[in-house]
């Protein structure tokens, strides 16, 4: 679910970036903290140092989830949406006007920003299209795929190895469903060898050409 196929920490961590860098203040948060809220008075941008956090918002007593921030993305606090962490999670902080002067100055660092924007724009997109036109089977899909094609490592057979790394509930509040749904779905998937279980937290997909196609929709 990363936003960003570069590490940010890495970029900011060459020398010629190294003002930048020690000007960012380390802050921590346990895990099921809030990074951030709406309404919260705090205007600052901050880099994922270590740790993992979802964005998602929040409508009566529904929440739509648009991603999962981990290491070496870059986000803000003035946003509509809550930041809320999944396990415990440090964070580098700098204020609004600090970093904007830093962008003027690093082209990499306006780009980053972009490409975690559209990041959400894009997921924003898709949870409206599965909400509207998919079950939740197919929602599941989706998300495997999506993830084996952005971040998947191919072994030697051709298949992908995912690193979920989420419990079932985080999983099932990424797709809109609940914890005994999703797992009775992968259960499924298990079963008809679309996807198989590796260490902990990890899915191999031997086929993704043939779990993307797959249109068996259990009913949830």
């Amino acid at each position: 679910m990363k936003f960003l196929k570069e590490n940010l920490l890495d970029h900011f961590r060459r020398p010629e970036f190294k003002d930048l860098y020690d000007s960012l203040i380390l802050r921590n948060y346990p895990k099921g903290s809030f990074i951030c809220h709406p309404g919260e008075g705090e205007n600052l941008i901050f880099i994922m140092a270590e740790g993992r956090a979802r964005i998602y918002l929040s409508y009566e007593d529904k929440e739509f989830n648009l991603g999962i921030l981990s290491k070496g993305d870059l986000y803000a606090t003035h946003t509509s949406a809550f930041v809320q962490t999944l396990e415990d999670t440090e964070i580098l902080v700098s204020d609004i006007a600090n970093f904007q002067k830093r962008m003027l100055d690093d082209p990499e660092v306006t780009k980053a920003m972009v490409g975690v924007l559209g990041g959400m724009l894009r997921n924003s997109f898709s949870i409206i299209r599965g909400l509207v036109f998919k079950d939740v089977n197919s929602r599941l899909i989706s998300l495997l795929v999506t993830e084996a094609k952005r971040h998947g490592q191919e072994d030697n057979e051709g298949g992908y190895l995912i690193d979920m790394d989420l419990s079932m509930e985080q999983i099932a509040g990424l797709i809109g469903s609940t914890r005994q749904t999703v797992s009775t779905l992968l259960n499924n998937l298990v079963r008809e060898e679309l996807i198989s279980r590796a260490d902990r937290g990890k899915l191999l997909i031997p086929d993704l050409e043939r779990l993307e196609s797959f249109d068996k929709t259990p009913q949830e």
